[in-house]
């Protein structure tokens, strides 16, 4: 695909499409996946112990968010003796460029896999062009 194609995802600094929050040091920066095809992007992030209801995600035109909390809990008749498994808050964010219907932006979660679809404007869909 030609480079008109790649205006909708812009990669900042050394760590491209990644930006870390100022003040989260302690947040994990989920693993993730980034496919382009000639409709959309597609992200797939990989957030182990995370339920759908705990997922927050955020589209802004320059920005995608994505935050996932996961822990355990124990009942509360049993005294905890132990933790070692704790609340874990994964996040990361996106810069987006132009060329996303922020609108039609839809996602899907399925065993403990997030994937984000950001379809696409005209503008920067792959053209393609007939030979007379």
């Amino acid at each position: 695909m030609g480079n008109n194609n790649r205006v909708a995802l812009v990669r900042v600094g050394p760590k491209s499409l990644m930006k870390r929050p100022e003040g989260l040091e302690n947040i994990i920066i989920p693993v993730t996946d980034v496919y382009e095809t000639a409709e959309e992007f597609v992200l797939k992030l990989d957030l182990p112990g995370v339920e759908k209801e705990k997922i927050n995600i955020t589209i802004q035109p320059e920005r995608l968010s994505i935050r996932g909390e996961a822990g355990t809990t124990h009942r509360d008749e049993a005294s905890l003796l132990l933790r070692e498994i704790g609340v874990k808050t994964y996040y990361r964010e996106f810069n987006l460029g132009e060329g996303i219907q922020h609108q039609a932006a839809r996602a899907e979660f399925e065993q403990a896999v997030l994937t984000v679809i950001l379809p696409k404007t005209d503008a920067v869909k792959a053209k393609i062009i007939s030979i007379r």
